[in-house]
């Protein structure tokens, strides 16, 4: 049986704006693209790498009002944040 996508609702700049598709791209694909930047239009792949900026642009360039970029870090391995 599908998974029902929940709505993911964010405000933004340009209105409210529901990442639900991104998240469930994430869900799918991310163990494909570990240690890469991904970049989205919602359920669509604008492309991936170590640089997002260049995707970024060109996402805006075909019309993107606000393209999704994520770091896919790998989960294996434990992550500590700290303060310096």
């Amino acid at each position: 049986m599908p998974t029902k996508i929940m709505p993911r609702i964010w405000k933004s700049s340009i209105g409210k704006v529901d990442l639900s598709r991104e998240h469930a791209w994430l869900r799918q694909h991310k163990h494909e693209y570990v240690g890469q930047w991904v970049v989205l239009d919602g359920d669509r792949l604008v492309g991936h790498g170590s640089d997002p900026l260049p995707f970024f642009k060109q996402a805006k360039a075909e019309g993107v009002k606000m393209p999704f970029m994520h770091f896919i870090r790998d989960e294996s391995k434990p992550f500590c944040g700290t303060w310096l």
